[in-house]
């Protein structure tokens, strides 16, 4: 039985939680609940869980500041929250579970299925590391990215590298600035959302291109050229757009 800590500053959502995961997730046991950040930490410390559900924000810090308060590698760790856009980067980029308020069954059950095969296998915490180095970051600072292999392997990558990066089948392939190559098990709408409010662009219903990797864009072929070598097919209803954006 995986022992499971859940801080959050509403009484309600803890309540919530434990009710669920009662109810839903019999590999869980909720342990113990904290209001703050500081009893958060104190709990951690005191009871050891394998499993912290984790409020983004709360009146005395965020739950970046419990895991770097708390965090030893021991237990894994689910962020809960109404609003994901503030931090969306930074959790996505580390592949650290992340729920939404109001929180559903599927959600959870989903979650904590992914979270139990982590703990069950012994997975590298490495994405902790990734995850609170780009917190640290000023906003306008590089971010990197795990990448989650077919094969199991997480490869770590600064943004800076991606050239493009494309949809395969139901999964995506990362094609980086040395030319070398990436496969990821995420699909493509899952990046399409990600890289959205960043300095990227689809220039189709498959590719994505790094706009400061373009050195060209051929508008009497419909190509973007790029830093690596590479081409990619722009679509005539985007070249207009990417231009604006390019320039």
């Amino acid at each position: 039985m995986v022992r499971a800590v859940i801080i959050d500053d509403e009484r309600n959502s803890r309540d919530i939680i434990t009710l669920m995961l009662e109810k839903y997730c019999p590999g869980v046991e909720p342990v113990a609940t904290a209001a703050n950040c500081r009893e958060g930490i104190a709990l951690i410390r005191e009871l050891r869980p394998q499993l912290v559900f984790l409020d983004l924000e709360m009146p005395d810090g965020t739950g970046f500041d419990v895991l770097t308060g708390a965090y030893d590698e021991t237990f894994e760790a689910v962020f809960v929250t109404a609003f994901e856009k503030r931090f969306l980067h930074t959790i996505r980029f580390a592949e650290v579970e992340l729920i939404l308020k109001p929180i559903d069954k599927e959600s959870l059950v989903a979650t904590v299925d992914k979270v139990l095969q982590r703990i069950n296998t012994n997975a590298s915490k490495q994405r902790y590391e990734v995850l609170l180095n780009n917190f640290s970051k000023e906003e306008n600072d590089e971010k990197n990215l795990i990448i989650p292999a077919p094969d199991g392997a997480a490869p770590v990558i600064p943004i800076s590298m991606i050239d493009y990066l494309e949809g395969a089948g139901d999964k995506v392939v990362f094609h980086l600035q040395d030319s070398s190559i990436l496969p990821s098990t995420h699909g493509f709408r899952f990046y399409a959302e990600l890289f959205n409010a960043m300095k990227f662009y689809q220039v189709n219903n498959q590719q994505i291109v790094q706009l400061s990797h373009i050195t060209k864009v051929d508008a009497d072929r419909n190509l973007v050229l790029l830093k690596s070598g590479a081409s990619v097919e722009v679509t005539e209803r985007r070249k207009k757009e990417l231009l604006a954006l390019w320039r």
